[in-house]
């Protein structure tokens, strides 16, 4: 079974979900760290001049709190809800504005639990509107070996228990990643390759690895065969 793992990451771009559509199963890894001023809760979106930072603020954690334990911080409610103002104001004459603006108002102005509550429901809402129909699991759900401390050791077991055989990776933990933990663990490791595709945007030049919204919002049902384009086996 062909499988991805992947941290929960805050309104992902391209490349995050062609990984989960050429998948049998997705794995969102929840367990490991927080790490801050990352993509676990931020991202961008482009704007009239250029890249729009959207950060997400999470309360104060002591050092290897789990993503999975992470809090939201007090008034993220007034965060979300600017991130949706600052998101309208910048796609209002996109194409696919008024198909889609509702539907991800009402995700900006939910409620969440915490850090992993909003990231899931985002990245399931957005697979929901890509078409994306692969099964997703949390790593937490596992019953992991807590010995291992190696890194590689540790997406193994989770492969093993999750009887993945093939796993799909991005390309950056290539340089991380200790192929040969999983050559002994029968496991085949492939690394994406993407060639960001483009696509019509606002306001001049294309700005590739914006946030998914932005391909949805300009080519709404075509979004998903554009993610697939950039697919190089």
């Amino acid at each position: 079974m062909k499988g991805v793992i992947l941290q929960p990451t805050y309104l992902p771009w391209l490349g995050y979900f062609e990984m989960i559509e050429a998948a049998d199963i997705f794995i969102i890894y929840d367990h490991v760290q927080f790490v801050k001023k990352s993509w676990h809760h931020r991202n961008t979106i482009k704007g009239a001049n250029g890249e729009i930072l959207l950060s997400v603020p999470i309360k104060k954690t002591p050092l290897n709190t789990p993503l999975s334990m992470t809090l939201l911080a007090d008034g993220y409610e007034k965060t979300l809800h600017n991130h949706w103002a600052t998101i309208s104001h910048s796609y209002k004459k996109a194409k696919y504005y008024d198909e889609y603006s509702l539907i991800i108002e009402s995700m900006f102005l939910s409620n969440y639990s915490s850090l992993t509550s909003l990231t899931i429901s985002f990245i399931e809402f957005f697979c929901n509107q890509l078409g994306i129909n692969t099964p997703i699991e949390k790593s937490s759900k596992f019953l992991l070996d807590s010995s291992i401390t190696d890194r590689s050791q540790k997406v193994v077991d989770l492969c093993q228990k999750a009887n993945i055989s093939s796993l799909y990776d991005a390309r950056g933990a290539q340089e991380i990643m200790n192929s040969d933990y999983f050559t002994e663990g029968n496991i085949e490791i492939i690394f994406q390759k993407y060639d960001h595709p483009s696509y019509n945007q606002l306001f001049g030049d294309f700005l590739p690895y914006m946030s998914i919204i932005d391909l949805l919002l300009n080519e709404g049902p075509k979004s998903l065969q554009i993610v697939k384009k950039g697919r190089n086996l």
